[in-house]
């Protein structure tokens, strides 16, 4: 069984929450194509189009045609509520049955608030991984609507049809779990070829003639930013060197195979002879000189193009387009001096419009952000000062970007810069995960995110490590239930199976 943490939006409340999921499994049919069961999620505002593939894990269907998942199967021919309640929790049970353990001995002794449930699961007492709030406050609202927990009051305690479940917990050995936990395959996302890409977003597969070996990874999907890589071509990096011994790492990945593993990778990335084809500071108009003139806007600008990059969900060119629009029309300007733009032309993107407006606005609860980044000693604090000014609910990935576009303007250079240049996307996390450079693929808070960029750097060296880590795993056809565990030369959890 896994520990999925990670929870779709549901609705509101608890009947709402539960509603949503018993319409989304009725109405489910099988042979369905892929852009039906997207459209349906997000009618009922339960799609994520950053987040694509917590609706699909929670619902356990992938791939086009649809198949319902025998979870789905069950709540559609449920008879009555109770066997909706049973079909529901049974799901929630096998997600994340620490998590549901947990709660239960900590209700059974008084009713506890929403809150206090979230303090006790951040504590040290909590042996599971923590799951995010938003997903929790859905974890808790299909329990009490299955009733496996009540209201009362602004608080929850054991709710009717908690005893079957109760016996489960008690049952249940937590460090055993642990020591046999494994995280669940991810689901398969639909790749070009298939009835359509999924919602709109980046498809995962490799381009080129060097490639046609690799086969497409059923992981996340390849992240916008690194969309370029698709129209490259990259080598395999399998088959090179003669296979690790799962002996080696069926019990832990020593620091001398990881630094193996390490080798091989950058054998490899020399091989493939990459040129940087990402985003630059030039490509947003912005020159070293510019931080002399006023380095707080240069921050600013870079925070735009953080949520241009990251949230519009559009190519290189039509992001560049969109930045220079609002820029030409003097947005940028206006919204960082704390001006109302005089008149915005049609041509300017309204989503662009929003971000720009809302990255002005944090930052113009930040001042001297600039001088604070640029005392820092270390790398760590770096992060942390930008994370502090940028962070809390705006961005987060995102902060990793700029950070690499400030060092690629070489205007902040702390002797371990590179530990936070590295964008740590989720295809980045997997690979490490995979190759054993992390110890989980999951990263719910910044030290999360910061743990897996340093790890990168760790396994690619110099150089773009995000890059590397993602071409890498497209080139290798790395992926969940990996196809390649019988062939694969490198040492991967993945072999283990």
């Amino acid at each position: 069984m896994p520990q999925v943490i990670e929870f779709p939006t549901l609705g509101s409340d608890a009947r709402t929450a539960l509603a949503t999921v018993v319409r989304i499994c009725k109405e489910t049919r099988r042979g369905e194509p892929f852009r039906e069961l997207r459209s349906r999620l997000r009618a009922a505002k339960v799609w994520d189009k950053e987040r694509p593939t917590v609706s699909l894990r929670f619902f356990g269907v992938s791939g086009t045609p649809i198949r319902p998942s025998p979870f789905m199967e069950a709540v559609a021919a449920a008879a009555n509520d109770d066997d909706i309640a049973t079909a529901i929790l049974d799901r929630m049970w096998r997600l994340n049955p620490v998590l549901m353990k947990s709660v239960l001995d900590l209700v059974g002794q008084r009713a506890y608030g929403k809150d206090e449930i979230s303090k006790f699961l951040g504590s040290s007492v909590y042996r599971g991984q923590v799951p995010p709030r938003p997903s929790l406050e859905t974890w808790l609202q299909l329990c009490i609507g299955c009733g496996l927990l009540k209201a009362v009051g602004i608080a929850v305690a054991v709710g009717p049809r908690a005893a079957p479940w109760v016996a489960h917990a008690a049952d249940l050995d937590i460090d055993e779990f642990l020591q046999e936990d494994r995280p669940e395959p991810e689901p398969v996302l639909p790749v070009a070829g298939d009835d359509d890409p999924a919602g709109g977003a980046d498809s995962p597969g490799v381009g080129g003639a060097g490639a046609a070996s690799a086969a497409q990874p059923s992981g996340p999907i390849v992240p916008v930013p690194l969309r370029h890589v698709l129209a490259l071509e990259t080598p395999s990096p399998r088959g090179k060197e003669r296979p690790v011994p799962v002996s080696r790492f069926a019990l832990e990945f020593s620091s001398e195979l990881l630094d193996e593993t390490r080798q091989r990778i950058t054998s490899w990335w020399k091989e493939v002879k990459p040129e940087r084809g990402g985003y630059e500071p030039k490509d947003f108009g912005l020159e070293p000189e510019a931080w002399v003139e006023s380095a707080d806007e240069v921050v600013y600008r870079l925070a735009v193009a953080a949520a241009l990059v990251f949230r519009l969900d559009k190519d290189r060119a039509d992001v560049l387009q969109s930045f220079t629009g609002l820029d030409q029309a003097g947005v940028l300007s206006d919204l960082y001096q704390g001006n109302v733009p005089e008149t915005i032309p049609a041509a300017v993107d309204a989503r662009a419009l929003m971000l720009a407006s809302l990255a002005a606005r944090r930052c113009a609860e930040v001042p001297e952000l600039a001088a604070s980044l640029e005392s820092q000693p270390s790398a760590e604090g770096l992060f942390a000062t930008l994370d502090g000014a940028l962070g809390r609910g705006l961005f987060r990935i995102e902060l990793f970007w700029i950070l690499d576009q400030l060092h690629r303007l070489g205007v902040i250079r702390p002797p371990d810069i590179d530990e936070v240049t590295t964008t740590p996307y989720r295809l980045v996390r997997d690979t490490l995960f995979r190759l054993g450079f992390l110890a989980t693929p999951y990263a719910h808070d910044a030290a999360g995110l910061a743990a897996a960029a340093r790890a990168a750097k760790l396994a690619c060296g110099e150089g773009a490590a995000d890059e590397a880590l993602v071409r890498f795993a497209l080139a290798a056809g790395c992926g969940y239930d990996c196809q390649h565990r019988r062939s694969c030369d490198f040492a991967c959890r993945e072999r283990l199976e």
